[in-house]
């Protein structure tokens, strides 16, 4: 279930709250009670393992002797 971060608009309290895909968008209370809130957009961080660095062309040629200037 993902979560979505809100604001509160009277206290500016943030918070977040789990619900389904289908319902981001339902209007949420903030903790202290206030009705007044919006969602905050949050970037989502993608991570995973790096791969190898590429292996460099054999250099040969004009551009690859850098007399391409």
């Amino acid at each position: 279930m993902p979560a979505y971060d809100y604001r509160c608009r009277t206290c500016d309290t943030r918070f977040e709250v789990r619900r389904g895909v289908d319902e981001p968008e339902v209007p949420v209370d903030c903790p202290r009670g206030h009705g007044a809130t919006s969602r905050i957009f949050t970037p989502v961080a993608v991570g995973g393992a790096a791969s190898a660095p590429a292996t460099p062309a054999a250099s040969g040629g004009c551009c690859g002797g850098g007399c391409c200037g």
